[in-house]
């Protein structure tokens, strides 16, 4: 088994520990000044391992419920496949914040990007739960933990004069766009077995 391979297969694993550190380690960092907006990011991403657990460990299954309930392709590694689940939560949701969280000034907007990414999932969310009238992983922690805290983020920000409202309507435009190149991977694989299919 290749390191990629291995990655892809046991990412989720490693869910927990990083949680509880992270959990940790951001009350240790931050805990006199818990709303910089470091410590926003930092915590957007300590809330993503937890949002993670409930997607892809306990009870897990987001990738099989997408691949059935959303793509209706008959196989629950397809078009939702590890190799791709692990590289959107690993590359496009660790990767980015955490360098939000680094560089907070710099990458100021890469941050509040993501924060509306956040959002627009939570919502996502529960609208996929509303349509389909079945339970989703990643539901629970997608009404009570993302669109509280972002909503909570974003009036803070326009309550200390850092956001205007223009910027708020940007990031949530910019977390619905965010949205198109994870779900653009699976939907051309998706697209392209089925105009081969055909």
């Amino acid at each position: 088994m290749t390191i990629v391979s291995c990655i892809s297969a046991n990412w989720q694993k490693a869910l927990p520990v990083l949680a509880a550190v992270g959990a940790v380690v951001w009350i240790a960092l931050f805990r006199d000044d818990p709303l910089s907006e470091r410590a926003l990011f930092a915590a957007l991403l300590v809330i993503y391992f937890f949002h993670q657990i409930e997607e892809h460990l306990w009870p897990g299954g987001f990738r099989q419920f997408a691949d059935a309930h959303i793509f209706h392709s008959g196989n629950d590694n397809w078009p939702v496949d590890m190799g791709g689940t692990a590289l959107v939560n690993i590359g496009y949701v660790w990767l980015p914040i955490g360098l939000a969280a680094l560089f907070p000034e710099t990458l100021r907007w890469l941050g509040l990007a993501w924060i509306g990414l956040t959002l627009i999932n939570g919502i996502i969310h529960v609208a996929a739960g509303m349509a389909l009238r079945i339970y989703n992983p990643g539901l629970v922690t997608g009404l009570v933990l993302f669109i509280p805290f972002t909503v909570f983020v974003l009036v803070h920000e326009v309550a200390r004069g850092a956001l205007s409202g223009a910027e708020v309507a940007l990031i949530a435009l910019l977390g619905v766009v965010l949205h198109v190149p994870a779900g653009g991977l699976f939907v051309i694989s998706f697209l392209r077995r089925r105009r081969t299919k055909a």
